[in-house]
């Protein structure tokens, strides 16, 4: 009798906990949706930052929560989530346009190592002044992007993450980025890798930029296991410009090999 009293408390606190764990999560969906709304509905740029950051801190308590990794906040449309193949990492970002025509990001990034989770807050870099093919980009001067795929690489036991993103420049132009991500043992993320690109052979991620008026694609490939992309172009006249540059209708591959990712040019989609 003692036995299926205790058997029956467990499963009473167990579904307490899960019960109460949802009310938390429903919780913070509403006070992010409540937030980013009143950004969305700030006339100045300051209120929109603000209001967004606001968004963010509210995210960032249910990260603390069990059972975040898996939970999908299917109520905030405005968050983007993808998670790697192997189950292991979690990225979660979104963006507020502002008034000047850039936009302002804030992003997750959780990494399970089978046991516990680690959440890592990423806080956007100011760009202007950084190469940013080039720079040192963490967790604290993220590049700033939403992430729409993520991709694993590498074998299970040195594990590298593709990440491709998304971001609103300005108002005349929009980027895609290429991003590598690692993990350290404590599983703290690790921006950056070694890419070629067409005319460079020492990125540390690929970013194109291209005119406001055209979409680029970029996504891994399962046929070819590399990451292709819309080649950009422009008229002779424009070179140098990206306000003028777009999709030329051929495309580029980047694949990855023993640490660094290499160029392929002019790849044949209908591999895909």
């Amino acid at each position: 009798m003692k036995k299926i009293t205790l058997i029956f408390c467990i499963l009473i606190f167990c579904g307490f906990s899960k019960a109460q764990d949802t009310t938390v999560f429903h919780s913070v969906m509403d006070d992010f949706n409540r937030c980013y709304e009143a950004a969305l509905a700030s006339e100045s740029d300051s209120l929109k930052i603000k209001n967004a950051l606001s968004a963010a801190d509210i995210l960032e308590t249910a990260l603390k929560e069990d059972g975040v990794f898996g939970y999908n906040f299917y109520k905030i449309k405005n968050l983007s989530s993808v998670v790697s193949s192997d189950g292991r990492v979690r990225v979660l970002t979104f963006g507020i346009a502002l008034n000047s025509g850039r936009y302002a990001y804030h992003g997750f990034v959780l990494y399970f190592n089978g046991k516990t989770v680690r959440a890592t807050r990423l806080k956007e870099a100011e760009k202007d002044s950084l190469d940013l093919s080039h720079a040192d980009m963490q967790a604290q001067n993220w590049f700033g992007a939403v992430y729409y795929e993520i991709t694993r690489f590498g074998d299970s036991k040195h594990p590298v993450y593709a990440l491709c993103g998304w971001d609103g420049a300005d108002m005349f132009v929009n980027r895609k980025v290429l991003e590598q991500v690692v993990f350290t043992p404590s599983g703290t993320p690790r921006f950056g890798g070694r890419f070629q690109s067409e005319t460079s052979d020492d990125n540390v991620r690929l970013v194109f930029t291209y005119t406001e008026r055209a979409a680029m694609s970029l996504s891994y490939n399962k046929k070819m296991k590399a990451i292709v992309g819309d080649h950009l172009n422009t008229l002779p006249q424009f070179k140098g410009n990206p306000r003028f540059y777009g999709p030329d209708m051929t495309f580029d591959g980047f694949y990855y090999d023993s640490g660094k990712w290499y160029y392929l040019e002019d790849v044949d989609v209908k591999l895909k």
